[in-house]
């Protein structure tokens, strides 16, 4: 017997049925007005003791279950929500590592960049050149170019896309000689921006003897 049907019984109608109850003799069983009052007594304690027990002492000691219960399925639906994003988010980021890798490889780190500085001085020895410096100058940082304002504040509060360092030369030799140099410094797998480059015949030189002077530049990623 459930709690709605307690609440619409019929308590005359009850006490009524219970009248007429008849044990093994026959004789009615509540036909004592005192046995009929203490069954009534008890059968009130029963009723007030489930109703307070439904509207009063369950919902103190199983409400806070039930929210801490739900409180822990929403955090599993979410904690299966960013497991899952994550999932996707790595596979994004595995399918973008290859060309990631091929992009990256055309900028030098610092060793690389030492490397470099000894090619150019082992390329001028090869074809006979002279090399009269090599200076390698201060990287500085490249911003946004799509970005118009590239004043100090937005430098300062956005990080460099990537660093460019000047390297200038001064080689002299026979102009084959350097056109060769020229073509296998070209030829570096790294990114190698030329700037400029002026190529002249000096008084009193050797014939077929030329002043190369040019300026490159190379690229880092920011550490």
């Amino acid at each position: 017997m459930d709690l709605s049907t307690l609440k619409n019984m019929d308590v005359k109608d009850l006490l009524e049925k219970l009248k007429g109850l008849k044990g093994l003799k026959g004789q009615a069983i509540f036909s004592d007005k005192k046995t009929l009052s203490k069954f009534a007594i008890i059968f009130g304690s029963i009723i007030i003791f489930l109703f307070t027990y439904h509207f009063w002492v369950s919902p103190k000691i199983f409400q806070p279950q039930k929210n801490k219960l739900a409180e822990m399925n929403m955090m599993k639906t979410e904690t299966d929500r960013m497991t899952e994003g994550r999932a996707d988010l790595l596979s994004q980021i595995k399918a973008l590592e290859p060309e990631f890798n091929e992009k990256t490889s055309l900028f030098h780190t610092n060793a690389e960049f030492e490397n470099f500085m000894m090619t150019m001085d082992d390329l001028a020895k090869k074809y006979g050149l002279s090399v009269d410096e090599i200076i390698r100058g201060d990287r500085s940082p490249v911003y946004n170019q799509n970005t118009n304002d590239q004043n100090t504040n937005t430098e300062n509060s956005m990080p460099p896309l990537y660093y460019s360092l000047p390297v200038t030369w001064k080689i002299s030799g026979t102009y084959l000689g350097y056109l060769k140099y020229r073509w296998e410094i070209s030829r570096t797998k790294k990114h190698v921006h030329f700037h400029k480059e002026t190529i002249s015949v000096q008084e009193n030189a050797r014939p077929g003897e030329i002043l190369a002077q040019g300026k490159i530049s190379i690229v880092q990623l920011p550490d």
